[in-house]
């Protein structure tokens, strides 16, 4: 008898955190590194929110509570998204969660039948792939193009839908390509969903990073599409736009409140509750208008960064890099460079291999000090050839300087690579 339970070979064993084990290993070989990895950040949560969690605690707001979430921050939620998405949503159909992962199981274990259809982006944020499969679901992964600065259209999506997708996966800005969709791209997507998909289907928005968005664009969000709030889960949290990712708390608002109350509980059975302090601290965040200046400022930041960096990466021989309309992230193509170094060639020939881009990722981490993430952390259905990497912009200019120096520094070294291949302790999967 086996001692781990069969679905567990569903999950996902390689992901994005896979690297820290790598680091930790690299460093422990003396190797300093710049971290580009890890999508945080680079700013403290605002002291007016950490002042009313710090007061809730004193006053003893640390028991249980609603499950679904305290009302006030459910009442600040409802009222936000009904601002800003131009829709009627009440307390009752919003679900405060222990950060904005949940709503992407709750999602797959509520709607999803083994069999079922899910479209979901690639690259995308890998719990969307994971949990799909976990669900038991046809996985069918909507490949974003480089040359359409990874949006996707209709003609991308239409052939994709069928009468079994039961949920469609939506994320702008994404991570980890940056790319945003404007109002007709949502506009094609509602039409599409409506006439092909499943009469019952639902889109899960994520839209994690609606307020990091460049060029003086707009966030569009498809919940405020005629007949699309009826069928869309939207998903947010407050660890990317207030700089709150310890704090763990996000919110789903579902299109009903008997969906709600599904949500709710989930949230019984896994954690209980979300800390009621917490909630209080994220609620203050949405109200205190202070806090929509200091989101300026982080983005500011983040948008000059982007400036700055991304044509560095494009002067890179065998590196280039898109321009990510939002969130923190750059999504450079680093096939040129494997072909440089003799990764593709490598990969080609030694079946136990991983692909080119984590080669290069390896190699840039342990013979350069630099820190990203490969394609495969991003879903790993078809993306044979496909060699990317991720770098987050979450980190000071002159750590992003530094690290760019060192990718440069990689994408030319034969020499380092071939000494590299020879030590398959730090490559072998």
């Amino acid at each position: 008898m086996a001692l781990f339970a069969q679905r567990l070979g569903r999950l996902e064993k390689r992901n994005e955190f896979n690297i820290t084990d790598h680091m930790a290993k690299a460093e422990a070989m003396g190797r300093d590194l710049v971290r580009l990895n890890l999508g945080e950040p680079d700013f403290d949560s605002a002291e007016n929110i950490n002042e009313c969690a710090m007061a809730e605690i004193k006053r003893g707001n640390t028991h249980y509570c609603d499950p679904q979430g305290v009302m006030p921050f459910r009442e600040a939620v409802a009222g936000f998204v009904s601002r800003t998405r131009g829709v009627e949503v009440g307390p009752d159909m919003v679900v405060a969660t222990a950060g904005g992962k949940p709503p992407i199981p709750f999602s797959m274990l509520t709607y999803v039948d083994p069999g079922d259809e899910v479209i979901y982006p690639s690259p995308g944020f890998p719990a969307y792939e994971i949990w799909a499969r976990y669900a038991g679901a046809v996985l069918k992964p909507l490949h974003l193009n480089e040359a359409k600065d990874f949006r996707f259209d209709a003609a991308d999506l239409e052939p994709l839908v069928t009468r079994k997708t039961k949920l469609l996966v939506l994320n702008s800005p994404s991570n980890p390509t940056g790319g945003v969709l404007s109002r007709d791209d949502l506009k094609d997507v509602a039409r599409i969903m409506l006439d092909k998909a499943h009469p019952d289907f639902r889109i899960l928005s994520d839209e994690v990073y609606e307020k990091i968005i460049f060029d003086g664009r707009k966030h569009e969000s498809i919940m405020g599409l005629p007949g699309m709030r009826e069928h869309t889960v939207l998903m947010n949290c407050h660890s990317k736009t207030y700089a709150m990712t310890g704090w763990r708390v996000g919110y789903a608002v579902l299109p009903t409140v008997e969906e709600a109350r599904m949500f709710r509980l989930w949230s019984i059975s896994v954690y209980s509750c979300t800390q009621p302090f917490i909630q209080m601290a994220a609620r203050q965040a949405i109200i205190d208008p202070v806090n929509d200046e200091i989101i300026k400022m982080m983005r500011d930041q983040f948008e000059m960064r982007r400036n700055r960096i991304i044509p560095e990466l494009n002067r890179i021989p065998g590196i280039r890099c898109t321009n990510p309309g939002g969130a923190f992230y750059a999504l450079p193509n680093v096939e040129g460079a494997c072909q440089t170094i003799g990764a593709t060639e490598f990969c080609r020939n030694n079946k136990q291999a991983p692909a080119p881009a984590t080669m290069f990722q390896l190699f840039a981490l342990y013979n350069h000090g630099v820190a990203t993430l490969d394609r495969a952390s991003f879903g790993r259905v078809g993306i044979e050839g496909l060699e990317y990497v991720r770098i987050s912009m979450a980190s000071s200019l002159e750590q992003l300087k530094a690290g760019v120096e060192r990718m440069a520094a990689a994408a030319e070294d034969k020499k380092g690579f071939a000494e590299f291949i020879a030590k398959p302790d730090l490559w072998m999967e």
